[in-house]
């Protein structure tokens, strides 16, 4: 298994500028799937909060940037749970 998983939130934004770029990455030793879903779900907020502060249209670049965000470190990581983890709180929203 992979030890860590990297956010990106340019690719969610699909921003062009490479100055929004917003990277973080999470350390996943020792996590239970649970934790790793937690950590991954925090820490898109930190980083889509900032990727899109100066945004227009802020709460739709956000919900974009949180969605694609969390899909691509949860498609990346591939482990079964935590997309499972994920399903659940997209069912709940």
């Amino acid at each position: 298994m992979m030890r860590t998983v990297t956010l990106a939130a340019v690719a969610a934004l699909a921003l062009a500028s490479s100055a929004n770029a917003q990277e973080v990455r999470i350390s996943l030793a020792g996590k239970s799937a649970a934790q790793i879903h937690s950590d991954i779900v925090s820490a898109a907020r930190n980083v889509c909060h900032k990727a899109t502060a100066t945004e227009s249209l802020m709460l739709d670049a956000y919900t974009r940037c949180m969605s694609g965000t969390v899909k691509a470190a949860v498609a990346q990581l591939g482990d079964p749970q935590v997309a499972e983890l994920e399903q659940v709180r997209l069912a709940q929203r």
